[in-house]
């Protein structure tokens, strides 16, 4: 049965563009699908080859959508790992001129082409520029710029542009006719703290904490006054390398808001950011959310935590001091 997150994809640019395609018999040999929303992207994909492969262009009715649905249908190979390496290519190669299948088409889903390094994806271009026939490519990438270009000039390229608060809200809640008032307001807030990607807002919405910590974090920036009050303030979070991260997506979901509106934040019941739109200019926050990227890489570099804490506070608390000036 189809759940709401496949019904929503199912209005989508990217979807409705490979069944046009279908219905006018001109599939693309090779499909390229851009998000960095995980969920979006590995549906859209599988979905898409679903209307590559059914007679009728995806109709979850007849037996080639069962099989699929039931991943046995032969004629269908998905990759969804992290990484893929050279030799990950030269199989899926191998097996796209093999000729054994039922039926007449076969089609290759690779999710993750931003897990292929430069030579594997080399490689795999050399099956795009001569591609086997009655062979449909379906590729997903999280950032068009992890696929090489050589690549991108022979795909059909498809972007996903993310969700809306609303349609993210009701995927979060399905099933549930009647929330009560904490489930519905920790899935607005994650709704609405995902800015359009259902896997982040995922990721919210699971951890019970993400209320708790949010309003912490926002007490913590708030008090950021002086450079003798960051010691305390800090102390206040327990920041170890095992909550660094989940702070620093706080730390963006945050400016984020702030970025977007104030006004608007709160009325969605982020009570905690009442005034402080007027404490930062826009520039300063562009400013900030560059400063948290740069956190995120360092932490991804194995700094220490503490470290990477102070630089984005220090910074923070830098541009408050000008905004006052």
């Amino acid at each position: 049965m189809m759940n709401e997150t496949q019904r929503l994809l199912k209005t989508t640019k990217p979807y409705l563009a490979v069944r046009e395609d279908k219905a006018r018999e001109a599939l693309n040999h090779c499909y390229l699908i851009i998000s960095d929303d995980d969920v979006a992207r590995k549906g859209l994909c599988r979905l898409a080859a679903k209307v590559a492969l059914c007679p009728h262009g995806g109709c979850d009715e007849c037996d080639v959508c069962e099989k699929i649905d039931d991943g046995a249908y032969v004629a269908l190979r998905i990759n969804e790992s992290e990484k893929i390496s050279v030799d990950d290519v030269s199989q899926l190669i191998e097996d796209s001129y093999f000729t054994g299948f039922d039926g007449d088409m076969k089609v290759y889903v690779i999710s993750n082409m931003q897990g292929m390094n430069e030579k594997a994806q080399n490689k795999f271009l050399k099956t795009l520029e001569e591609p086997p026939e009655d062979v449909v490519f379906v590729l997903g990438a999280s950032q068009q710029t992890a696929v090489l270009p050589t690549i991108l000039s022979r795909c059909k390229k498809l972007y996903f542009e993310g969700f809306t608060a609303g349609q993210i809200y009701g995927a979060l809640t399905e099933g549930n006719d009647d929330p009560d008032e904490d489930t519905v307001r920790a899935a607005t807030r994650a709704s609405v703290c995902g800015f359009g990607n259902l896997t982040r807002a995922q990721k919210l919405y699971a951890d019970a904490e993400f209320g708790e910590k949010f309003s912490l974090l926002v007490s913590v920036i708030r008090n950021l006054t002086s450079t003798k009050k960051l010691d305390e303030q800090l102390s206040r979070l327990k920041i170890d390398k095992n909550n660094l991260d989940g702070y620093l997506d706080i730390a963006e979901t945050v400016f984020r808001l702030l970025l977007a509106s104030g006004t608007a934040a709160e009325a969605e019941g982020f009570e905690e950011l009442k005034g402080m739109r007027e404490q930062f200019d826009r520039p300063v926050l562009v400013n900030i959310l560059d400063l948290i990227i740069k956190c995120k890489r360092m932490s991804e570099s194995n700094c220490n935590p503490l470290s990477v804490a102070d630089t984005l506070f220090i910074g923070i608390l830098e541009v408050k001091y000008l905004c006052r000036k």
